[in-house]
This record gives structure tokens, sequence and C-alpha cells, in this order.
């Protein structure tokens, strides 16, 4: 016997308790019991697999050498269970005792150029999240800082945690905020994705080519694709399945 899983739609969904239910074939009684308690389902959004946007610099388009970012770079960034080849120098013995299990702290190379996601939410459409996820893991499992921004303000914890990202995308709704002021504060350097619905946030992000190496905007809204500024790739999609080719063909 199978039970179906409601996971057709993104966020947190209430599962459980399963109800049995017994009646005798005159319908006269029924007996309902209860297993197991309820649960709360974490619907990540759907990616597809991308190159890492290039952001001009050599060693962005390779990827890190390893895990631990070259000496005079590194900047501390979370604490993670041990595994085998860590450097034991980076184990941290305070939360290790505390756990009950032995943690090394991870650094990153604050040198690498950032993936900056910027997600416009107002209109938000299922492809506009899944899209902006698969930029983000993309950069994140190769090692790269990744910011996600949507007019409300940056997702907290994103980083370089890939698994973090799709927890904080799959409880994104829509806004009503633009992007305006999230693309003027957003700090420059490497490459900017902005995921959109509304054709003028094309136009408007050419302000931006200065502060970044390479600007890219996905555009997941209905009829044509906006033409680009100078300097900015505008990549034009109506599903999730289009964007591997969309992207790597810009």
């Amino acid at each position: 016997m199978s039970y179906p899983l409601p996971t057709d739609t993104r966020g947190e969904i209430p599962v459980g308790p399963l109800v049995l239910v017994r009646a005798d074939p005159f319908g006269l009684t029924r007996r309902l019991r209860e297993y197991g308690r309820p649960v709360t389902l974490l619907v990540r959004p759907r990616t597809v697999a991308l190159p890492v946007p290039p952001s001009g610099k050599a060693h962005h388009l390779e990827g890190p050498a390893s895990d631990n970012a070259p000496a005079g770079t590194v900047t501390f960034h979370t604490l993670r269970e041990y595994v085998l080849g860590d450097d034991l120098r980076h184990v941290h013995w305070r939360s290790s005792a505390r756990t009950g299990t032995l943690m090394v702290r991870q650094f990153i190379d604050a040198s690498l150029p950032t993936t900056t996601v910027l997600l416009d939410t107002r209109g938000l459409t299922e492809p506009a999240v899944d899209a902006a996820a698969s930029a983000a893991v993309a950069a994140a499992r190769a090692g790269f800082p990744v910011r996600v921004v949507t007019g409300d303000g940056p997702l907290p914890d994103t980083k370089t945690d890939a698994e973090t990202v799709l927890d904080r995308l799959a409880l994104v709704r829509p806004g009503t905020s633009g992007v305006t002021e999230a693309l003027r504060t957003a700090r420059g350097g490497g490459s900017l994705v902005l995921v959109t619905a509304d054709p003028s946030e094309a136009g408007r992000i050419a302000g931006a080519r200065r502060r970044f190496d390479r600007v890219i905007c996905v555009y997941v809204g209905p009829g044509p694709a906006p033409a680009g500024p100078p300097g900015v790739t505008v990549v034009p999609i109506t599903s999730l399945d289009e964007l591997p080719a969309a992207w790597s063909s810009r």
C-alpha cells in the first residue's frame, strides 16, 4: 500500500498523522485510528544543472582547487562534522565536546568572486524560483560564495551551502517590493543573475554593469524577451526545462 504525498507544491506541507478507517460492509459502524505524529514536509524548488556563471576571472570558471582556501585569503564560514581527511588543526574542540560529535571549522576563500542571484518576487512563478535556485546551486556546489536576494532583502545563510539555498528558496512567497533598491545596495563583484517576469527590469540593471563582472537577466515573463542593454545577457525561458540550453547558448 502506498500513500502519495503532496509534493507538487513548493513550501512547507503538513503531513500526517496517518488515519486508518475500518467499517463494516453495511456502513453501520466505523472505527478511526491515527498512527504517527504530524510532521512538516519541506518541498524544495526544482533545479537543473548549469555551468557556473563566468565572471571574467579564470579561477571563477575553473572552481576552487579544494575546500580549503589558500593561506592569507581564508575566512571562517561555518562548523560541520568531521570527515576522513580533514585537517585536525581545524577541529573545534568546544563544539565537539558539547555535541558529542567531532566538529571542524570550514573556511572559504574570501577573494573568490561571488554569484549574486536577485529574484524578483512580484508576480512570482514557480519557474522563476526554480531558475533562481538552479543558478545559485550551480555556484554553491562549485564552492563559490553565493548571495540570494529578493526585493524584501537577502535570504540568510546562503553563502556556499547549496542545501541551505534550497531550503530558503522553498519558503519564498510573492512580494510587492521591486528589486530596484536591492539592486542598488547589492555588493558588487563576480556575477549578477536577475530572475524576473518584468521586461523593464532588464533595462534597469544596466547601471549595475559597472559593479559586476557579468550580468545575466533570466526572463520568465510572457511575450517576447526584452532586448538587453549592452553588457547584459538576457536568457528568455518559459519553463525550467528550457534553462540549460538557453543558458549555455548565451
